[in-house]
């Protein structure tokens, strides 16, 4: 018994040495790699199953030390006994009190545990802020595009208004789902392959904003013509929600549960709020800014103009370039990670 019981102890010694290996390794790449033993690990541990009864098994097959077997079956006596005084004594609450335990599982462990994972992460830190970058120049656009959907015509009233935007979101909704159905989406993000599609997106971006100064330039100030906005509008969505999110989405794997279960809702959440309440900070930011400094100047119709293009779209094209760099900075950090995870394999 004792021979068999030292050679488990030494593989479990050297599997833990090797698991921990693995472990170091994947928290010099990024800490949300990093595994730790959960709760359930400890309760299956922590079962019925004790040691004592796997010894008597290990007894009765092998038939050759009676001695051994009855001193195995007086100590699973006593471990039964002292089972059951602790159960008496806990029930009588003269041992513990309810204060001494901690539910780890509450919402505001679980909180608290996604926010610091985050914080320790140079990856979810990254995926943070480029979610949050697409929703500012998101939210950016939208104030032009409200602007230019009030303006079509005069005569247009709020329904008309509204049921003319429900059609435009019908029309990329079939988009969407044509990409994704015929598989032409796979096969576009196939092509780029992960680091290509996350720059793809602000790519496709910063090539609409390029088109609406160009525009402004060529107009003499005027704004966008409405279909060539949502036309440019639409197409980033569609590539979006047709490509690049399902890579986006790819970015969680291999990572460690606290990342995927506790970190990644915050990410989604609070990255689209984080960056729709900036973009409307900023606006008007930059709007006290004009008025109180007397930067830029004020068009006949009322529009303001800094350096001869609209403060709209001077900071949608800072958001753009911003966006672009933390996307290639994204595309090399989970490339370091997927070379880490071959290396595992």
């Amino acid at each position: 018994l004792r021979r068999v019981l030292s050679v488990g102890g030494g593989m479990k010694r050297s599997a833990s040495g090797m698991s921990m290996n693995s472990v170091n390794s994947s928290s010099e790449v990024d800490s949300c790699m990093k595994k730790v033993g959960s709760v359930g690990s400890m309760k299956r541990c922590a079962s019925g199953n004790s040691l004592n009864n796997i010894n008597i098994r290990r007894a009765l097959s092998s038939g050759n030390n009676l001695n051994a077997l009855e001193k195995q079956k007086e100590n699973a006596e006593n471990t039964k006994n002292h089972l059951h005084i602790d159960l008496k004594s806990i029930q009588n609450g003269e041992d513990r009190n309810d204060s001494d335990f901690v539910d780890d599982n509450t919402f505001k462990q679980r909180l608290l545990r996604g926010i610091t994972t985050i914080l320790r992460s140079r990856l979810l830190m990254t995926i943070f802020t480029y979610n949050a970058l697409y929703a500012t120049t998101t939210v950016l656009l939208s104030f032009q595009r409200a602007e230019l959907v009030a303006n079509r015509s005069t005569s247009n009233s709020v329904e008309n208004d509204t049921a003319f935007l429900a059609n435009i979101n019908i029309a990329s909704s079939i988009a969407v789902f044509a990409l994704q159905a015929s598989g032409l989406g796979a096969f576009i993000a196939n092509s780029f392959g992960q680091r290509g599609t996350l720059s793809l997106m602000p790519m496709v971006r910063l090539i609409g904003v390029a088109i609406l100064a160009i525009w402004h330039v060529k107009g003499g100030g005027k704004p966008p013509n409405l279909v060539l906005f949502l036309v440019l509008d639409e197409f980033t969505k569609v590539i979006n929600f047709a490509v690049a999110k399902p890579v986006r989405e790819n970015l969680w794997r291999g990572l460690s549960n606290e990342a995927r279960y506790e970190a990644k809702p915050i990410v989604d959440t609070l990255a689209n709020r984080w960056g729709g309440g900036t973009a409307a900070f900023l606006m008007s930011l930059l709007d006290r800014i004009m008025v109180h400094t007397g930067m830029g100047e004020t068009i006949e119709d009322g529009t303001k103009s800094l350096l001869g293009f609209p403060p709209l779209l001077i900071l949608c094209s800072i958001s753009v370039v911003w966006w672009f760099i933390v996307s290639a900075d994204l595309g090399h950090i989970r490339h370091r990670i997927d070379i880490e995870l071959k290396k595992q394999e």
